[in-house]
Protein backbone atom coordinates (compact mmCIF):
# COMPACT_ATOMS: atom_id res chain seq x y z
CA UNK A 1 0.00 0.00 0.00
CA UNK A 2 3.21 2.54 0.07
CA UNK A 3 2.65 5.60 1.35
CA UNK A 4 -1.15 5.61 0.51
CA UNK A 5 -2.81 8.07 2.59
CA UNK A 6 -6.74 6.51 1.97
CA UNK A 7 -8.05 3.00 1.23
CA UNK A 8 -10.85 1.28 -0.18
CA UNK A 9 -12.64 -1.41 1.34
CA UNK A 10 -12.06 -2.99 -1.39
CA UNK A 11 -7.98 -2.31 -1.19
CA UNK A 12 -7.89 -2.74 2.61
CA UNK A 13 -9.81 -5.98 2.55
CA UNK A 14 -7.41 -7.44 -0.03
CA UNK A 15 -4.05 -5.95 1.83
CA UNK A 16 -5.29 -7.53 5.19
CA UNK A 17 -6.34 -11.40 3.92
CA UNK A 18 -10.02 -10.65 5.03
CA UNK A 19 -13.52 -10.38 2.93
CA UNK A 20 -15.36 -6.90 2.57
CA UNK A 21 -18.40 -8.43 4.35
CA UNK A 22 -16.32 -8.98 7.56
CA UNK A 23 -14.59 -5.10 7.28
CA UNK A 24 -18.87 -3.91 6.98
CA UNK A 25 -19.44 -6.08 9.71
CA UNK A 26 -16.45 -4.85 11.89
CA UNK A 27 -17.96 -0.99 11.17
CA UNK A 28 -21.19 -2.15 11.89
CA UNK A 29 -20.46 -3.49 15.32
CA UNK A 30 -17.85 -0.33 15.51
CA UNK A 31 -14.95 -2.42 15.64
CA UNK A 32 -13.32 -0.97 13.07
CA UNK A 33 -15.36 2.27 11.66
CA UNK A 34 -13.96 4.33 8.38
CA UNK A 35 -12.19 7.35 8.86
CA UNK A 36 -14.56 8.85 5.64
CA UNK A 37 -16.57 8.03 2.91
CA UNK A 38 -16.28 9.25 -0.26
CA UNK A 39 -19.05 11.38 -2.34
CA UNK A 40 -21.05 8.60 -3.07
CA UNK A 41 -21.02 7.02 0.25
CA UNK A 42 -18.29 4.72 -0.02
CA UNK A 43 -15.90 3.61 3.07
CA UNK A 44 -12.23 5.14 3.35
CA UNK A 45 -9.64 4.02 5.58
CA UNK A 46 -6.89 6.12 7.00
CA UNK A 47 -3.60 5.00 8.33
CA UNK A 48 -4.87 4.37 12.03
CA UNK A 49 -7.45 2.17 10.84
CA UNK A 50 -4.88 0.00 8.85
CA UNK A 51 -3.37 -0.43 12.84
CA UNK A 52 -6.37 -0.79 14.38
CA UNK A 53 -6.90 -3.84 12.11
CA UNK A 54 -3.81 -5.17 12.14
CA UNK A 55 -4.40 -5.69 15.91
CA UNK A 56 -7.46 -6.84 15.05
CA UNK A 57 -6.26 -9.56 12.83
CA UNK A 58 -3.82 -10.27 14.96
CA UNK A 59 -5.67 -10.88 17.79
CA UNK A 60 -8.27 -12.91 16.27
CA UNK A 61 -5.10 -15.09 15.37
CA UNK A 62 -3.98 -15.78 19.03
CA UNK A 63 -8.03 -16.67 19.62
CA UNK A 64 -9.41 -13.88 21.10
CA UNK A 65 -13.83 -13.08 20.35
CA UNK A 66 -14.25 -9.64 18.71
CA UNK A 67 -16.09 -8.64 22.07
CA UNK A 68 -12.79 -9.27 23.55
CA UNK A 69 -10.42 -7.42 21.09
CA UNK A 70 -13.12 -4.66 21.05
CA UNK A 71 -12.70 -4.11 25.18
CA UNK A 72 -8.63 -4.81 24.47
CA UNK A 73 -8.32 -1.98 21.99
CA UNK A 74 -10.67 0.29 23.46
CA UNK A 75 -9.15 0.21 26.88
CA UNK A 76 -5.39 0.91 25.34
CA UNK A 77 -5.20 2.17 21.46
CA UNK A 78 -1.53 2.71 22.19
CA UNK A 79 -0.55 -1.47 23.08
CA UNK A 80 0.47 -2.43 19.58
CA UNK A 81 3.92 -3.63 20.75
CA UNK A 82 2.31 -5.89 22.87
CA UNK A 83 -0.16 -6.91 20.36
CA UNK A 84 2.58 -7.66 18.13
CA UNK A 85 4.87 -9.42 20.91
CA UNK A 86 1.98 -12.00 21.64
CA UNK A 87 1.76 -12.74 17.94
CA UNK A 88 5.44 -12.81 17.46
CA UNK A 89 5.48 -15.69 20.40
CA UNK A 90 2.91 -17.75 18.97
CA UNK A 91 4.83 -17.82 15.56
CA UNK A 92 7.72 -19.15 17.31
CA UNK A 93 5.89 -21.26 19.03
CA UNK A 94 4.28 -22.73 15.95
CA UNK A 95 7.94 -22.53 13.62
CA UNK A 96 9.24 -24.21 16.59
CA UNK A 97 6.58 -27.46 16.47
CA UNK A 98 6.96 -27.07 12.66
CA UNK A 99 10.91 -27.64 12.42
CA UNK A 100 10.39 -30.33 14.89
CA UNK A 101 8.03 -31.87 12.28
CA UNK A 102 10.12 -31.44 9.56
CA UNK A 103 13.26 -32.71 11.29
CA UNK A 104 11.18 -35.19 11.79
CA UNK A 105 9.73 -36.21 8.21
CA UNK A 106 13.42 -35.80 7.16
CA UNK A 107 14.69 -38.90 8.88
CA UNK A 108 12.28 -40.75 7.90
CA UNK A 109 12.19 -39.68 4.31
CA UNK A 110 16.28 -40.47 4.99
CA UNK A 111 15.78 -43.86 6.10
CA UNK A 112 12.95 -44.70 3.61
CA UNK A 113 15.58 -43.91 0.34
CA UNK A 114 18.08 -46.04 2.39
CA UNK A 115 15.58 -48.98 1.63
CA UNK A 116 15.02 -49.32 5.59
CA UNK A 117 11.67 -49.64 7.05
CA UNK A 118 9.86 -47.34 9.83
CA UNK A 119 7.86 -49.58 12.35
CA UNK A 120 4.18 -48.68 12.87
CA UNK A 121 5.17 -47.07 16.19
CA UNK A 122 7.06 -44.09 14.27
CA UNK A 123 4.48 -43.90 11.48
CA UNK A 124 1.67 -43.29 14.59
CA UNK A 125 4.36 -40.27 16.57
CA UNK A 126 4.65 -38.99 12.95
CA UNK A 127 1.36 -38.60 12.22
CA UNK A 128 0.45 -37.80 15.97
CA UNK A 129 3.06 -34.74 15.18
CA UNK A 130 1.20 -33.15 12.30
CA UNK A 131 -2.09 -33.84 13.63
CA UNK A 132 -0.61 -31.28 16.11
CA UNK A 133 -0.89 -28.35 13.27
CA UNK A 134 -4.37 -29.32 13.74
CA UNK A 135 -5.69 -27.29 17.17
CA UNK A 136 -8.63 -25.97 19.10
CA UNK A 137 -7.01 -24.28 21.76
CA UNK A 138 -10.14 -22.53 22.92
CA UNK A 139 -14.18 -23.93 23.36
CA UNK A 140 -15.56 -20.63 23.62
CA UNK A 141 -14.80 -17.70 22.30
CA UNK A 142 -17.94 -15.51 22.41
CA UNK A 143 -17.37 -14.35 18.74
CA UNK A 144 -21.05 -15.19 18.05
CA UNK A 145 -22.96 -12.98 20.91
CA UNK A 146 -23.92 -10.99 18.59
CA UNK A 147 -26.12 -13.33 16.38
CA UNK A 148 -23.35 -13.85 13.36
CA UNK A 149 -20.77 -16.17 13.07
CA UNK A 150 -17.89 -16.14 10.86
CA UNK A 151 -17.17 -18.80 8.14
CA UNK A 152 -13.83 -20.23 7.39
CA UNK A 153 -12.80 -17.60 5.11
CA UNK A 154 -13.48 -14.93 7.20
CA UNK A 155 -16.96 -13.89 5.98
CA UNK A 156 -19.24 -13.05 8.75
CA UNK A 157 -23.34 -13.81 8.51
CA UNK A 158 -26.23 -14.21 10.36
CA UNK A 159 -26.88 -17.11 12.55
CA UNK A 160 -30.16 -17.23 11.00
CA UNK A 161 -28.59 -16.86 7.20
CA UNK A 162 -30.09 -19.92 5.09
CA UNK A 163 -26.46 -20.77 3.81
CA UNK A 164 -25.97 -22.37 7.89
CA UNK A 165 -28.75 -24.13 7.37
CA UNK A 166 -26.38 -26.90 6.37
CA UNK A 167 -24.99 -26.80 9.84
CA UNK A 168 -27.30 -29.60 10.45
CA UNK A 169 -24.78 -31.70 9.63
CA UNK A 170 -22.87 -31.46 12.98
CA UNK A 171 -26.29 -32.55 14.28
CA UNK A 172 -26.23 -36.20 11.87
CA UNK A 173 -22.55 -36.50 13.30
CA UNK A 174 -23.86 -36.00 16.65
CA UNK A 175 -26.78 -38.87 16.38
CA UNK A 176 -24.43 -40.99 14.65
CA UNK A 177 -22.28 -40.63 17.24
CA UNK A 178 -24.87 -42.05 19.61
CA UNK A 179 -25.80 -45.14 17.85
CA UNK A 180 -21.59 -45.64 17.17
CA UNK A 181 -21.49 -45.16 21.24
CA UNK A 182 -23.99 -47.86 21.61
CA UNK A 183 -21.61 -50.81 21.45
CA UNK A 184 -24.05 -52.79 19.76
CA UNK A 185 -22.87 -52.30 15.79
CA UNK A 186 -20.62 -54.78 13.96
CA UNK A 187 -16.95 -53.71 13.97
CA UNK A 188 -17.32 -53.75 10.61
CA UNK A 189 -20.00 -51.18 10.82
CA UNK A 190 -18.57 -48.89 13.47
CA UNK A 191 -15.83 -48.88 11.20
CA UNK A 192 -17.65 -47.25 8.57
CA UNK A 193 -19.63 -44.94 10.73
CA UNK A 194 -16.13 -43.78 12.36
CA UNK A 195 -15.16 -42.72 8.56
CA UNK A 196 -18.47 -41.41 8.00
CA UNK A 197 -18.06 -39.05 10.47
CA UNK A 198 -14.80 -37.70 9.37
CA UNK A 199 -16.10 -37.39 5.85
CA UNK A 200 -18.73 -35.09 7.12
CA UNK A 201 -16.10 -32.85 9.07
CA UNK A 202 -14.93 -32.33 5.17
CA UNK A 203 -18.44 -31.89 4.01
CA UNK A 204 -18.84 -29.25 6.75
CA UNK A 205 -15.55 -27.57 5.92
CA UNK A 206 -16.54 -27.48 2.63
CA UNK A 207 -19.96 -25.71 3.07
CA UNK A 208 -18.33 -23.57 5.68
CA UNK A 209 -16.89 -20.97 2.89
CA UNK A 210 -18.83 -18.33 1.48
CA UNK A 211 -19.81 -18.86 -2.09
CA UNK A 212 -16.93 -17.09 -3.78
CA UNK A 213 -14.23 -18.92 -1.88
CA UNK A 214 -16.19 -22.29 -2.83
CA UNK A 215 -13.56 -23.22 -6.17
CA UNK A 216 -10.31 -23.16 -3.92
CA UNK A 217 -11.42 -24.65 -0.42
CA UNK A 218 -9.74 -27.54 0.82
CA UNK A 219 -10.96 -30.26 1.41
CA UNK A 220 -12.70 -31.14 -1.57
CA UNK A 221 -15.58 -33.75 -1.50
CA UNK A 222 -15.10 -36.28 -4.50
CA UNK A 223 -16.30 -39.00 -6.09
CA UNK A 224 -14.62 -41.69 -3.61
CA UNK A 225 -16.16 -40.41 -0.74
CA UNK A 226 -18.98 -41.90 -2.83
CA UNK A 227 -17.72 -44.72 -3.77
CA UNK A 228 -17.30 -46.27 -0.72
CA UNK A 229 -20.26 -45.89 0.66
CA UNK A 230 -21.89 -47.99 -2.51
CA UNK A 231 -18.90 -50.37 -1.51
CA UNK A 232 -20.38 -50.70 2.02
CA UNK A 233 -24.26 -50.66 1.18
CA UNK A 234 -23.62 -53.36 -1.16
CA UNK A 235 -21.51 -55.50 1.40
CA UNK A 236 -24.06 -54.57 4.24
CA UNK A 237 -27.47 -55.13 1.90
CA UNK A 238 -25.90 -58.28 0.98
CA UNK A 239 -27.01 -60.26 4.72
CA UNK A 240 -30.43 -58.77 4.52
CA UNK A 241 -33.73 -60.50 3.11
CA UNK A 242 -35.55 -58.50 0.11
CA UNK A 243 -37.94 -56.03 1.60
CA UNK A 244 -41.91 -56.61 0.85
CA UNK A 245 -42.80 -53.11 2.31
CA UNK A 246 -42.21 -49.77 3.80
CA UNK A 247 -39.88 -50.61 7.02
CA UNK A 248 -41.41 -48.90 10.64
CA UNK A 249 -38.60 -47.36 12.53
CA UNK A 250 -37.97 -49.25 15.89
CA UNK A 251 -37.58 -52.65 16.96
CA UNK A 252 -34.30 -52.21 18.98
CA UNK A 253 -33.27 -48.81 20.45
CA UNK A 254 -30.06 -49.49 18.09
CA UNK A 255 -32.20 -49.46 14.98
CA UNK A 256 -34.47 -46.53 16.24
CA UNK A 257 -31.15 -44.76 16.41
CA UNK A 258 -29.97 -45.33 13.24
CA UNK A 259 -33.73 -44.50 11.60
CA UNK A 260 -33.13 -41.00 13.30
CA UNK A 261 -29.45 -40.79 11.68
CA UNK A 262 -31.11 -41.51 8.37
CA UNK A 263 -33.79 -38.61 8.21
CA UNK A 264 -32.00 -36.14 9.67
CA UNK A 265 -29.83 -37.33 6.86
CA UNK A 266 -32.63 -36.66 4.45
CA UNK A 267 -33.36 -33.63 5.70
CA UNK A 268 -29.25 -32.22 5.78
CA UNK A 269 -29.48 -33.53 1.81
CA UNK A 270 -32.64 -31.29 1.33
CA UNK A 271 -31.22 -28.12 3.01
CA UNK A 272 -27.93 -28.52 1.39
CA UNK A 273 -29.63 -28.59 -2.11
CA UNK A 274 -31.93 -26.06 -1.46
CA UNK A 275 -28.39 -23.92 -0.74
CA UNK A 276 -27.73 -24.03 -4.58
CA UNK A 277 -24.11 -23.15 -5.61
CA UNK A 278 -22.69 -26.56 -4.00
CA UNK A 279 -20.80 -28.81 -5.22
CA UNK A 280 -22.89 -31.84 -7.00
CA UNK A 281 -20.39 -34.76 -4.79
CA UNK A 282 -21.79 -33.85 -1.62
CA UNK A 283 -25.44 -34.08 -2.33
CA UNK A 284 -24.33 -37.57 -3.92
CA UNK A 285 -22.66 -38.13 -0.96
CA UNK A 286 -25.26 -37.35 1.64
CA UNK A 287 -28.17 -39.52 -0.79
CA UNK A 288 -26.21 -42.29 -0.55
CA UNK A 289 -25.36 -42.40 3.51
CA UNK A 290 -29.07 -42.35 4.25
CA UNK A 291 -29.49 -45.32 1.99
CA UNK A 292 -26.71 -47.34 4.01
CA UNK A 293 -27.99 -45.59 7.08
CA UNK A 294 -30.84 -47.92 6.17
CA UNK A 295 -29.69 -50.64 5.51
CA UNK A 296 -27.29 -50.71 8.79
CA UNK A 297 -30.48 -49.50 10.70
CA UNK A 298 -32.46 -52.77 9.12
CA UNK A 299 -29.29 -55.01 9.89
CA UNK A 300 -29.74 -53.72 13.65
CA UNK A 301 -33.35 -54.66 13.76
CA UNK A 302 -32.69 -58.61 12.93
CA UNK A 303 -36.05 -60.32 13.45
CA UNK A 304 -37.76 -57.46 15.24
CA UNK A 305 -38.03 -55.73 12.16
CA UNK A 306 -41.62 -54.54 11.61
CA UNK A 307 -43.39 -53.83 8.41
CA UNK A 308 -45.84 -50.82 7.08
CA UNK A 309 -48.95 -52.77 6.82
CA UNK A 310 -51.18 -50.83 4.38
CA UNK A 311 -55.08 -49.97 6.00
CA UNK A 312 -54.51 -52.65 9.05
CA UNK A 313 -56.49 -50.75 11.18
CA UNK A 314 -59.31 -50.79 9.07
CA UNK A 315 -58.97 -54.47 8.65
CA UNK A 316 -59.10 -55.17 12.36
CA UNK A 317 -62.19 -52.78 12.98
CA UNK A 318 -65.38 -55.13 13.68
CA UNK A 319 -67.52 -55.33 10.55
Amino acid sequence: MGDQMEWTVGELASSAGVTVRTLHHYDRIGLLVPDDRSSGGHRRYAANAVERLYRIVALRGLGFGLAEIAAMLDADRGQLIETVRRQLQAVDAEVEARKRLRDRLACRLGRLERDESLSAAELIETMEEISMSIKIDRVYTRAGDDGETELADGTWIAKTDSQLEAGDIEELSAHIGVAAASGELPQDHAAWLAEVQNDLFDIGAELARSAQALDNSLPRVNSAYVDSLEVWCDEANRELSPLESFVLPGGTALAAQLHVCRTVCRRVERRVLARGAVNPEIGRYLNRLSDLLFILARSAGGDTERLWEPGKRTREEPG
